[in-house]
């Protein structure tokens, strides 16, 4: 049996979760809180349940206590989260949890833990997903992120005979597309997602995963700053250029760029002005 319930306040990084895991080939399950964690248990036996600790209505290593004492549940019990390893080790060891997972390690650390826990699934890793890599630390971000006018950043030079690949997220449809046929007459592929569940899923295919995420910071359905953290503390995602695009102000820009490690950002003015795509030309392209 290969199923596995992810349980997580964050409805983005219950999705990120459940994406990954269900790409590596296991049948995954979402929770956010108590009652949708008993409707889920009362679908059918899990292998292994991946907690939170830390999360409003109850802490992860809590719910070991209660899975274990009054749902008699026999899955592996993993604890995750993003407080220190030594605190969350001590925590695993005093619930009786079967083992742990460091949210910085990313989605790999998730996939290579599950994996160690309860075997690779019947159907093995599909090739869209790499064979889990040594955990590496994030990179620190910019001490002083500039704009992407002084900053010169430029797509992609080596994208294997292909076109550079950008992805633009932003709930506008009309600025998106703006954005797009621009970019495209600059000879780049250009992919766009209005949502975080539409470009998890263009991210974690290697087909479409993009050289370069053109992203909006406040959006109603995508927060910005998370999803840019996400990408950029997944060694999986290294290779992926974030250029925040938005209205905010500058210094805004400059903090979320340092705590989030963006590469660097424009005001969205500037795009619509078609800075971006002259920004982003590649070398000998004009």
């Amino acid at each position: 049996m290969s199923r596995v319930l992810v349980i997580d306040d964050s409805p983005m990084l219950v999705e990120l979760t459940v994406r990954a895991l269900t790409a590596a080939g296991y049948q995954v399950s979402g929770a956010q809180d108590l009652t949708s964690l008993n409707q889920k248990l009362s679908e059918g036996p899990f292998a292994l349940i991946l907690m939170d600790v830390n999360m409003p209505e109850m802490f992860g290593d809590d719910v070991v206590e209660y899975l274990r004492s009054q749902k008699k549940v026999t899955s592996k019990l993993v604890l995750y989260s993003d407080i220190s390893e030594a605190e969350l080790a001590g925590k695993t060891k005093a619930s009786g949890a079967d083992g742990y997972i460091l949210k910085s390690g990313g989605l790999e650390a998730v996939i290579s833990g599950v994996m160690n826990l309860i075997g690779a699934p019947a159907l093995g890793v599909p090739a869209a997903v790499p064979a889990p890599a040594p955990t590496e630390a994030p990179q620190a971000a910019p001490a002083a992120p500039a704009p992407i006018a002084s900053t010169g950043l430029k797509a992609p030079p080596s994208t294997g005979g292909r076109k550079p690949r950008i992805l633009i997220v932003d709930d506008s449809e009309m600025t998106a597309r703006i954005i797009e046929a621009d970019l495209v007459t600059k000879g780049f592929e250009v992919h766009v997602a209005d949502t975080a569940d539409k470009a998890t899923k263009i991210i974690l295919k290697k087909q479409t995963r993009p050289d370069l995420v053109l992203l909006d910071v406040r959006m109603p359905n995508v927060n910005g700053e998370q999803f840019c953290r996400f990408i950029k503390s997944n060694s999986l995602f290294k290779g992926i250029k974030v250029l925040l695009c938005s209205g905010e102000n500058v210094e805004e820009l400059q903090r979320i760029c340092r705590e989030a490690g963006a590469d660097g950002y424009i005001p969205k003015d500037a795009v619509m002005s078609n800075l971006v795509a002259k920004e982003l030309m590649p070398q000998g392209g004009e």
